[in-house]
């Protein structure tokens, strides 16, 4: 903590004095270089400002990444589409799970969205966003927008380390497609059919089947990730009022059926989620606007006995849970003038869970009873009615400005308002210095308030309990960047700050009783302050245009600051070296080779009462080619993992990661 806090004014400093260097260079060449945006592609992003800017534009940093790119990386998931990403950490985990880390912010401050659209979804700090990239149909994803640093001001909670945008295929544009593929770790297929403009309407369907391979785990031989069949299907539609106005049409739906077992339970799960939107838009010269009704439901439902009795009726344990979210929208942007675009809009959302891990911790209290086991369930919905009004400012051709402000008020937690302002300001044609500051926060929720879950693991009971009492997570967030092109060369370097407090945890764990009845409880709280520093840089050269190298790289020092200590599941030091070949042929053939890297991978585990800290450096290298044979028909195949890179596991050790794994697929177009 204390290099980085001691020697901020010096690191801006040399931002500054790097953005003067690149400024003369830049200037010097800015309109001489030939088919400069042939290398450096300046995409549009709209998740940022709620208003489509350009990449270079938009003070927020950002990424996309195109459906171009999500083919040539052979994506199976969104998660894999996001491996390459700077500054984001989406490492799978067990139970076919992964953590999604923005600049080392836990996985509950990563705000996930499908077209803009909140998910019903685990809600825990733990269980947040765990499973959230792999029930996204990715044949469905028409681009991926990320946006690294608060986004409070205008998502409002959840937004604390960033956002993350699926935008999905649109039923205007026509086309058809069948795609199958396989792999280490899943098989399926997928078709699409759209049908484009019908008259005033447009519709589409899309799904996708597959099944996840049964892996067993290196550290006990035994324990399995959930694996099984997972189903999608999505349809919309659009409805042309004309004169600029529509309305669209949106639902899909979600089936996973999975099993896992260890040395001592076989569990099932069945899990099922549905979304409904409806969407009326409209624009003229100086508006564009739109409102909205959103709802989606995710019901849990699993069951475990003995793995000792594969298939007896000695049940151990049952769960039931039920998430439901609920929100109604409306935005508009005004042109005020060429200098000002006034972005204002408000909204309600109406959060719900229901079931036997709420306990009686909830409203409506019940008991169920089940294979003879019988537990107490209740409910709980939480409200929050927001607004927030943003202005683009173009103060002159160098200088942009976008101050915002969000204001909410939580039906348990009162009034909070969340500001934040960013600024764009071109040293060149070719260069920028980006700056942003701003307030975040996260509302705990309904879990970790009103949790009383009671679940038989293995020969003991595991009891979380919420904390009524908790107060709301709040950031203050600072992060300056210089990024620039010249040529055939292209560079970003950033630093960021992030000082998070009321920071909610799961406490320390409480044992009660002795074998065989032993009883582990915990409770979430208020535990800690965190003060996350770091510096993240990307650089690439295209050499011709047919090859490519990119390299990104992030530091990380993340502390809780009660202790100092380094915070867990975080690598100080981690990135990745890409080559990229394309022959840029009508029909082309592009290829990926990458390492990706970590250094000093914290992974902090208990064991007999006693932690231990353990540090792993390591780096797996991995190869993806795609060639499309015609104009209808491309296949690709890749090596995850090429040199099996694994770890030797013993009992003070968790952290674990793939061998070598493939996989193969093709598409056929229409």
């Amino acid at each position: 903590m204390g290099s980085f806090k001691k020697n901020r004014e010096v690191l801006l400093a040399l931002c500054l004095c790097s953005a003067l260097v690149n400024n003369v260079y830049a200037a010097e060449t800015s309109k001489s270089q030939n088919d400069l945006e042939k290398y450096v592609l300046d995409e549009y992003v709209v998740t940022a400002t709620k208003t489509a800017l350009s990449e270079k534009k938009v003070p927020m940093a950002t990424e996309v990444i195109t459906q171009e790119k999500i083919k040539n990386l052979g994506a199976y998931s969104v998660r894999d589409a996001l491996r390459m990403s700077i500054g984001l950490d989406v490492q799978e985990t067990g139970m076919t799970g992964n953590v999604v880390q923005i600049r080392g912010m836990n996985n509950s401050h990563a705000l996930i969205l499908i077209d803009g659209r909140r998910m019903a979804g685990e809600n825990t700090s733990v269980t947040a966003n765990v499973y959230e990239l792999s029930r996204i149909n990715i044949n469905d994803v028409e681009r991926i927008e990320i946006v690294r640093g608060p986004g409070s001001a205008l998502y409002g909670s959840d937004a604390m380390g960033g956002v993350i945008n699926i935008i999905t295929k649109k039923a205007t544009d026509p086309s058809a497609s069948i795609g199958v593929y396989t792999g280490s770790k899943e098989m399926g297929t997928n078709m699409t059919y759209a049908s484009g403009k019908q008259g005033n309407l447009s519709f589409k369907i899309s799904g996708n089947l597959e099944d996840i391979r049964k892996q067993v785990s290196k550290s006990d031989g035994v324990s399995t990730n959930m694996y099984g069949p997972r189903r999608y299907l999505n349809l919309s539609a659009n409805y042309d009022l004309g004169k600029n106005r529509g309305l669209d049409f949106d639902a899909s739906f979600m089936k996973e059926q999975f099993t896992a077992f260890d040395s001592s339970n076989i569990e099932w799960y069945n899990n099922n989620r549905s979304d409904y939107s409806i969407n009326y838009y409209g624009k003229d010269d100086k508006n564009n606007y739109n409102i909205r009704a959103y709802y989606n439901t995710l019901k849990k439902a699993n069951q475990k006995r003995p793995s000792s009795n594969w298939n007896g009726i000695d049940w151990t344990d049952w769960d039931r849970s039920e998430y439901n979210t609920l929100v109604i929208e409306g935005k508009n942007s005004s042109k005020l003038t060429d200098q000002h675009t006034l972005t204002y809009g408000a909204e309600y959302s109406n959060l719900g869970n229901k079931g036997t891990r709420l306990g009686a911790g909830g409203d409506k209290v019940y008991q169920d009873t089940l294979y003879g086991i019988s537990k107490y369930g209740s409910e709980k919905n939480l409200e929050t009615y927001s607004a927030y009004i943003q202005d683009e400012w173009q103060i002159n051709d160098r200088f942009f400005v976008v101050p915002s402000i969000r204001f909410d008020n939580h039906s348990s937690f009162g009034s909070h308002v969340s500001p934040k302002i960013g600024s764009t300001y071109n040293l060149s044609d070719n260069s920028r210095l980006k700056i942003n500051y701003g307030k975040g926060y996260r509302a705990p929720s309904i879990a970790e308030l009103y949790y009383s879950m009671d679940r038989t693991m293995g020969s003991m009971r595991v009891q979380v309990l919420g904390n009524p009492d908790l107060e709301p997570e709040e950031s203050t967030s600072f992060d300056i960047s210089i990024e620039g092109e010249k040529g055939k060369a292209f560079t970003k370097l950033g630093y960021f700050h992030n000082n998070v407090k009321n920071l909610i945890e799961s406490g320390s764990v409480q044992i009660i009783g002795m074998p065989p009845s032993i009883i582990m409880r915990t409770q979430y709280e208020n535990i800690s302050e965190a003060e996350i520093d770091g510096i993240e840089g990307e650089v690439g050269y295209s050499f011709n245009n047919n090859w490519q190298v990119k390299a990104t790289y992030t530091y990380l020092d993340a502390r809780d600051k009660s202790d100092n200590s380094f915070l867990n599941g975080r690598a100080k030091h981690n990135g990745t070296v890409q080559l990229v070949y394309s022959d840029n042929k009508p029909n082309p053939l592009t290829a990926t080779l990458w390492s990706q890297w970590y250094v000093d991978y914290l992974s902090r585990t208990t064991n007999n009462s006693i932690t231990y800290d353990n540090e792993y450096t390591y780096n797996t290298l991995n190869f993806i080619v795609n060639k499309q044979f015609t104009k209808n028909f491309r296949a690709y195949a890749g090596v995850d993992n090429i040199f099996d890179k694994t770890f030797n596991i013993d009992d003070n050790h968790a952290y674990d990661i793939d061998g070598r794994t493939w996989r193969l697929g093709a598409e056929w177009t229409f």
